[in-house]
């Protein structure tokens, strides 16, 4: 049955048995929880020997420094060495020795010179005849010695960086490597380590076994749930976003986590921070990759990777119906507030639901530790106490900011510490051991020595933010156009703000009951309050984190719209009085943060979706500014009514009541981000939306935006011709510079710019104008007919700075009248990049508008902050239609590929490269997201620990045009061919295995320039 209120006298009960089992087992599950980290570990033992036949072969260590490098060149190949060549290397020619610095050993005039890690080691002078230099390197010293004689010795780490194995030699006579790799992550359980693990499950089925026996019946009975028409809405609800709502901004983050697990043996973080463990923060992720694992078809698609929030925000709900809300009282239990819930539970699950990211799990690991405490409260039983410890427990172990997960306990200590002492131990001892057992997904894997330094090189790279730095949270919800404060962000989490402090003057100062049980709603409130607190300890600062509040602030939303209702409102003379004037204030002050806000999401959840960029609107007046003016004038008046008649009217208090108004909004809002993503899906069938994406999974095609896009592989293909005449090619030793302006300098030969890996021919502006600018205006273009049916865009490169310059395509048709279009693209950086538009309806010709208003070297010097892009001039390329091929013909389903964080969730099919036995592998491609955005660089940043770096410093990256089909001019995300360096061939490893204690560790992860020798 429902417990609906706080229990009163204890009723008389048989005598309780001697809790031995239940303390043996609490005990038994504390120790071998504590042993669980320490236990050894079986980590893989990986060695490379060089050379295997080929001169050059390729090395990308992951982490950069092996554990142990030994390397013996002879005298005889140092003799042999061309001129400035290394006899040997460990990264490619070119490369900085800092931070990126290999194992170099150098002929030079003074003898041979050898480095590691950018720090000098030795200068030798080899003697006369054979000799052999070797040199010896691990994280304590660095040795050089010449015929077993040390020369150089350098302590401390200064491991050098492999990336390959390369002889500046013809051959590789005198020359020999071996390396054991760093795989001090890739661990798995020994056997003492699963017998612990087995000791802790048998310990908390002891305790349970104990406790059953122990409470009887006293938990409570579970009646068989009785479903209701809102129970379907809210599952018809949650199945709809799941098709068509958008994706967090760490969706793709999170899908390349769990697509990379299997190549890894491990939860690295793929994208940074040396592919550290995930872990003592990881178990949510092997939850979402087993059911990954079971995708029908080739991938889990998005789709079927929504599942999993799905299925939790269906949990939620039952808990919340079934549980949270008649524990409340019986104002809850009525049909209206369900109905009220169910809408307060969109209106925190649409912004902060449906996510990859641990908040699903962690709002529903708060509410169900909240519903066992609440239930241990009012039975005095045991069950439900070590349930809520076990689930907080886990529920802390999600996520570095979780520690809500022990707000409800903390809460409730003064309810359970009536207790007597003998059974307030028992009960704590209970609470501790069932914490305990959460150290099995934090350490499953893992052992205390790679959690410890995982979360040193984590602090070492840094990414996170002090706790004084907390007001940023909510400097984000609140900033104009940051997706992280988009108008349903800002109505969960401002309204619940305002509900907080509403409920808790009308319950504990004026004391209002209206059916709310008391005690349990003010432990609600002291969670809900606990919250912006216990955030504070969180690493990062973004709204997601308020996503833990899904369920408790449902709730809170709930008991705020009953209990200041009309019908409350209006029989409560206290709720009258200022009381009513100051919340309706605050609510109109939030509705009108709201309604500033932006109907705004993350990359292609935006794609198509109204007021995505503006504020709502009506007859193009934002409502923002219409309910400001209301709120002020509206609050003056109701303070002058109050402080005349001391309180509001009950007809005019019936009429603004906050709650009703509160549901208006809700409900407004909720329909607004619910219809905005259904017409998207219907408007975007012929591209790309995440509900498309959805329908296509249904129809078994699970690859997601690779099957809306198309490359554009050469891009002189597109190039188009002047009045039907040919443009000459850039080799034409006679080519004839375009009509240019008056100010635009005719280049001869015509300027090339650099697209896709080929030059295209074009104009440039002076290098230098300081008496105006310059002004291009080009001959006119024949249009082909796909162009002229709108089917593929008009395409000009541009580089150079844009932002004091312009460049636009004039189009004409058959009559004198002409349509000037400014072409979309980014406008930022100096780098060459394609802008682009549509052909009006009618156009025949087109031709290029440039200005170039760039400044003199002077100028520029004096303007530019130090650090800034340079101020270049411009330069625009002859216009073209592209000639595109399907995407999955370039890089077809199950290739290889980076796939960098911002849009890796749309990316099903392609396989991640593996991050395996201390190396990285290197794909042939790279997708990117859209436009000049370095979001994705921190995967082969040294500074962020990027785990591709030494793979990216073996190619040359050609960026290729892309082009989403349905919406061409739209840059939707880029595509980059990784093209070798130098030919090298791949190394076969030796791989063996050790069991090493769970303590035990070799040396340090190395991060390039943070950390020091």
């Amino acid at each position: 049955m429902s417990i609906s209120a706080e229990p009163g006298a204890p009723a008389p009960r048989p005598a309780t048995p001697r809790p031995t089992l239940l303390l043996a087992s609490a005990v038994l599950t504390l120790l071998c929880a504590i042993a669980f980290p320490l236990a050894p570990v079986v980590q893989p033992v990986v060695t490379f020997t060089w050379p295997q036949g080929a001169p050059a072969s390729s090395l990308p260590l992951m982490p950069y420094q092996p554990v142990r490098l030994d390397a013996s060149v002879s005298c005889a190949a140092l003799a042999a060495t061309p001129p400035g060549a290394a006899t040997l290397a460990t990264t490619p020619p070119g490369t900085p020795p800092v931070p990126v610095g290999g194992l170099t050993v150098r002929p030079g005039p003074d003898g041979v010179v050898v480095s590691s890690n950018g720090t000098p080691l030795a200068v030798v002078a080899p003697p006369p005849g054979p000799c052999t230099l070797t040199v010896a390197s691990d994280p304590s010293r660095t040795s050089v010695a010449l015929d077993g004689r040390v020369v150089g010795e350098r302590e401390g780490d200064v491991r050098p960086v492999v990336a390959a194995l390369i002889a500046g030699t013809p051959g590789t006579d005198g020359l020999s490597l071996s390396l054991r790799t760093d795989t001090r992550f890739q661990t798995t359980p020994g056997v003492v380590k699963v017998l612990l693990g087995i000791g802790v499950l048998l310990g908390l089925a002891g305790m349970v076994v104990a406790v059953w026996r122990r409470d009887g019946r006293r938990f409570g009975g579970f009646r068989r749930p009785r479903l209701r028409a809102v129970d379907g809405v809210v599952a018809l609800g949650l199945a709809g976003w799941a098709v068509v709502g958008p994706a967090t901004v760490d969706d793709g983050y999170i899908a390349g986590i769990l697509r990379n697990r299997g190549e890894s043996g491990f939860t690295g973080n793929v994208y940074r921070w040396l592919n550290a463990p995930e872990a003592p923060f990881s178990w949510f992720y092997e939850a979402t990759r087993a059911w990954a694992s079971l995708a029908p078809g080739p991938a889990a698609s998005v789709l079927w990777l929504r599942v999993p929030a799905t299925v939790l925000g269906l949990l939620l709900w039952v808990l919340l119906r079934r549980h949270a809300l008649p524990r409340l009282g019986p104002a809850l239990r009525r049909p209206a507030a369900t109905w009220i819930a169910a809408a307060a539970f969109f209106a925190w699950w649409a912004p902060f639901g449906l996510s990859l990211r641990p908040e699903p799990w962690l709002a529903l690991g708060v509410l169900a530790v909240w519903v066992c405490t609440e239930r241990a409260v009012a039975t005095r039983a045991l069950l439900p106490l070590l349930a809520a410890g076990v689930l907080a427990g886990f529920t802390v172990a999600l996520t570095p900011g979780a520690l809500l997960g022990l707000a409800p306990l903390l809460v409730a200590l003064p309810a359970l510490s009536r207790f007597s002492a003998r059974e307030g131990w028992t009960r704590a001892l209970v609470v501790v051991a069932g914490l305990a057992v959460a150290v099995l997904p934090m350490a499953a894997d893992q052992s205390l020595a790679g959690l410890l330094e995982a979360t040193r090189v984590r602090q070492l790279i840094g990414g996170g933010q002090p706790w004084w730095e907390e007001l940023e949270r909510y400097t984000h919800l609140v900033a104009p156009g940051d997706v992280q404060g988009g108008l349903g962000a800002r109505l969960a989490v401002l309204l619940t703000l305002l509900a907080l402090a509403a409920v808790a003057w009308s319950l504990l100062v004026a004391r209002v009951r209206a059916g709310i049980a008391v005690g349990p709603a003010r432990r609600l409130l002291a969670v809900v309050a606990l919250a912006p607190v216990l955030l504070i300890v969180s690493p990062t600062k973004w709204t997601l984190h308020f996503g833990e509040l899904v369920g408790v602030g449902t709730v809170l939303l709930t008991v705020f719209v009953l209990l200041w209702s009309p019908r409350v409102v209006a029989l409560w003379a206290r709720l009258r009085g200022p009381a009513l004037v100051v919340v309706l204030g605050g609510f109109g002050l939030v509705t009108t943060l709201v309604l500033i806000g932006y109907n705004q999401w993350a990359y292609a959840s935006a794609w198509g979706v109204f007021w995505n960029d503006i504020p709502p609107q009506v007859a193009r007046t934002p409502l923002g500014d219409v309910v400001w003016p209301v709120t002020i004038v509206g609050t003056l008046v109701l303070a002058v009514l109050v402080g005349v008649r001391g309180r509001v009217p009950r007809r005019a208090a019936r009429v603004l009541a906050p709650g009703a108004l509160a549901l208006v909004l809700v409900v407004a809002v909720v329909a607004l981000q619910g219809g905005s993503f259904l017409k998207v899906t219907a408007d975007r069938l012929g591209t790309y939306s995440y509900g498309s994406d959805s329908l296509a999974a249904l129809r078994g095609d699970p690859c997601g935006m690779t099957s809306d896009l198309a490359v554009e592989t050469d891009p002189r293909a597109g190039l188009l011709d002047v009045d039907g005449v040919a443009l000459r090619t850039l080799d034409d030793s006679d080519a004839t510079p375009l009509t240019s302006g008056p100010r635009f300098t005719p280049a001869r030969p015509v300027v090339p710019l650099t697209v896709g890996g080929v030059d295209l021919p074009g104009w440039a502006a002076p290098a230098g104008i300081a008496d105006g600018p310059a002004e291009l205006r080009s001959e006119w273009f024949a249009l082909p007919p796909e162009a002229q049916r709108r089917e593929a865009p008009v395409v000009v490169a541009a580089s150079g700075s844009l932002e004091r310059g312009s460049v636009a395509l004039e189009f004409a048709g058959s009559g004198d009248a002409t349509v000037t279009e400014t072409p979309a693209g980014s406008l930022a950086g100096t780098a060459p990049r394609d802008l682009r538009a549509l052909a009006p309806e009618g156009s025949t010709v087109v031709r290029v508008l440039a200005t170039s208003a760039a400044r003199d070297a002077d100028e520029a010097r004096v303007a530019s902050p130090a650090g800034a892009s340079p101020d270049l001039p411009l330069a625009v390329s002859v216009p073209r239609v592209p000639r595109t091929v399907p995407f999955d013909d370039v890089v077809p389903p199950g290739s290889t590929a980076l796939v960098d964080w911002p849009v890796a969730f749309a990316f099903s099919c392609l396989r991640p490269p593996p991050l395996t036995g201390g190396t990285a592998g290197v794909p042939p491609w790279r997708v990117t997201p859209p436009g000049l955005s370095d979001a994705g660089e921190i995967a082969v940043a040294p500074t962020t620990g990027g785990p591709f770096l030494t793979p990216r410093l073996l190619v040359d990256e050609v960026r290729l045009p892309v082009y989403l089909d349905g919406d061409p001019t739209r840059d939707a995300v880029g595509l980059a061919r990784w093209v070798p360096r130098l030919p090298l061939s791949t190394l076969s490893p030796q791989v063996g295995e050790e069991t090493v204690a769970g303590w035990s560790s070799t040396g340090r992860a190395s991060v390039p320039v943070l950390d020091t020798p």
